[in-house]
């Protein structure tokens, strides 16, 4: 399998995320030490992250991609992030995409939605809702999945899928539309605590009490 992972130095919300404690490592090589096995391309503006890989024997096979000055910054879309690898190095077979802030992910998770790629397009990790969701409009709240006028059991409710970033794959030429999902996708669902994301402090709480400390 082929992995692309993009590890900024800056994080906005949460100072240093990359680089904090998790499990007795950096956040980044909880990652990292799962994937040893297969293709990994780091892309990262970090200088800390490409010693740290490099003084690493355990990520000899990790291979860092020096991110471009026009792509740093916290605006960069990931999809301009692999479509530039895509060009670089002349990707023809499916990416998986991840994110060292779902540090749950499993290899096997990956392995089982990367099998997939042929039936489908893309595959995208999700959560799947089963709630009484509502929007709002300009005129009041708008009921997304249910009719407040006929009560259903929520398992009766149709199922809604919240992307959750954990992973996404896909083939290359998708890409280059700008996107990470084609138009035959399978929306792969994960629960606790594989689809813990840290995006904030309390986010890094939980996933610390989720690890046991």
């Amino acid at each position: 399998m082929l992995v692309f992972i993009p590890i900024k130095e800056n994080s906005q919300r949460v100072p240093r995320k990359n680089f904090r404690d998790f499990g007795g490592v950096p956040l980044y090589k909880h990652t990292l030490y799962k994937l040893t096995k297969h293709d990994v391309y780091v892309d990262t503006d970090s200088e800390e992250v490409k010693e740290g890989i490099r003084r690493d024997p355990l990520l000899s096979s990790v291979k860092c991609i020096d991110r471009e000055e026009t792509l740093v910054g916290d605006k960069v879309s990931v999809c301009d992030l692999i479509s530039n690898f895509v060009e670089k190095y002349y990707i023809s077979q499916p990416i998986i995409q991840i994110h060292v802030t779902s540090p749950f992910l499993e290899l096997k998770t990956l392995e089982d939605a990367y099998s997939k790629m042929g039936e489908y397009d893309s595959v995208v990790a999700c959560n799947v809702l089963q709630t009484r969701l509502w929007r709002k409009e300009g005129y009041g709240y708008c009921p997304i999945n249910h009719n407040p006028m006929k009560l259903q059991q929520t398992q009766e409710l149709p199922e809604i899928y919240e992307e959750n970033s954990a992973f996404y794959i896909f083939n290359p030429e998708i890409i280059k539309l700008g996107n990470r999902i084609g138009k035959n996708p399978l929306f792969y669902p994960l629960t606790s605590p594989e689809n813990l994301d840290i995006d904030t402090e309390m986010d890094f709480k939980n996933c610390l009490e989720a690890l046991g400390r």
